[in-house]
């Protein structure tokens, strides 16, 4: 288990230091990644928001729902590493009024 200390903002505005509890700390990424419904073809296009070693947070122009299954390629930006192909499982769906933002569990690399 890791423990991630944060600040956070309480209601009446002062900062608070609390410690999060994550199996793997989540890292911020800025890049591009594809996306397709499991067992469909058209690829479609998102923004990484961030990975950990289980998940990944990402914004999509297209509605899904919780258990829908994607596979993604998620290529970064000026980088010599390969792209990295994997399936997931949409485990939480919001809509913050101008994209979907989907949080999914890696469910198995390609």
């Amino acid at each position: 288990m890791v423990y991630k200390t944060c600040n956070a903002e309480t209601q009446n505005g002062t900062m608070n230091n609390i410690a999060e509890k994550r199996d793997f700390l989540r890292m911020a990424i800025d890049c591009q990644l594809s996306y397709s419904k499991k067992g469909e073809k058209q690829s479609l296009e998102g923004h990484v928001v961030n990975l950990s070693s289980k998940g990944i947070l990402f914004t999509a122009t297209e509605k899904f729902e919780v258990g829908d299954q994607l596979d993604i390629i998620l290529t970064p930006a000026n980088s010599p590493k390969a792209p990295m192909e994997a399936s997931v499982v949409i485990v939480r769906a919001s809509y913050n009024g101008a994209v979907y933002e989907l949080a999914c569990e890696i469910t198995g690399n390609k």
